[in-house]
């Protein structure tokens, strides 16, 4: 069966309110990036899990609007709660899951970051993700590659090969030039934007990088 995040691991798991890729330094990183390219009006935060980013962020740009999307209603639901708690009125939280996003708007700035690990059709996902990009904003995701797929193979714990079982069959690797006939438009380096080349998650099993949806002429 695949691997459900719901049942396997938010409801099964102690999990805590970090990043799966790059831990503490995300929230850092995507700052960086915001005062590069400007200060968005809207964020989506596709596959947010515990929403480590949107939570440090939101008080940061009390103006600009974070939505937080999950597969799993529990960990959703525990998204809301502390948002409330924390007087955050400018983070929001939905259920909804690639590859087929139910979000009928679009966002200035879209994030997606360890979710495309987990998904069937990523061509279609990636699709989806930038169909939600505003003319003029920004898609900034990582994704699997064939060095991923290594990884998984030889390398990674064997409490996580299930929940990469995807991955490991070569099911939905990108490259580059694949993005690229996904998208029209090059990808180039999130960890060399937000200078993060040299941090030890910054590899090539684990590249990050981002797009811009051109404003109209």
């Amino acid at each position: 069966m695949p691997f459900d995040w719901e049942a396997d691991f938010y409801a099964a798991t102690d999990w805590d309110r970090g990043a799966y890729v790059g831990g503490d330094d995300m929230p850092a990183h995507l700052e960086t990036f915001i005062e590069r390219v400007g200060v968005p009006d809207t964020v989506a935060d596709v596959g947010c899990g515990p929403a480590l980013v949107d939570f440090e962020l939101a008080p940061r740009y009390p103006q600009t609007e974070f939505y937080g999307y999950d597969l799993a209603p529990s960990v959703v639901e525990a998204n809301r709660e502390h948002a409330a708690e924390a007087g955050l009125s400018n983070v929001h939280f939905a259920v909804d899951s690639l590859p087929d996003l139910a979000i009928d708007r679009e966002f200035d700035l879209v994030y997606c970051m360890a979710t495309l690990y987990f998904v069937d059709d990523v061509e279609r996902a990636l699709a989806e993700l930038y169909d939600t990009v505003a003319p003029g904003g920004h898609l900034v995701f990582n994704y699997p590659n064939r060095h991923t797929r290594t990884w998984v193979r030889e390398e990674a714990p064997e409490h996580k090969r299930e929940a990469f079982e995807r991955v490991a069959r070569g099911e939905n690797l990108l490259s580059y030039d694949a993005i690229e006939a996904v998208l029209g438009r090059r990808p180039r380096s999130y960890w060399t934007a937000v200078g993060a080349r040299d941090e030890t998650y910054a590899t090539r099993r684990s590249p990050a990088v981002f797009v811009r949806k051109p404003a109209p002429a």
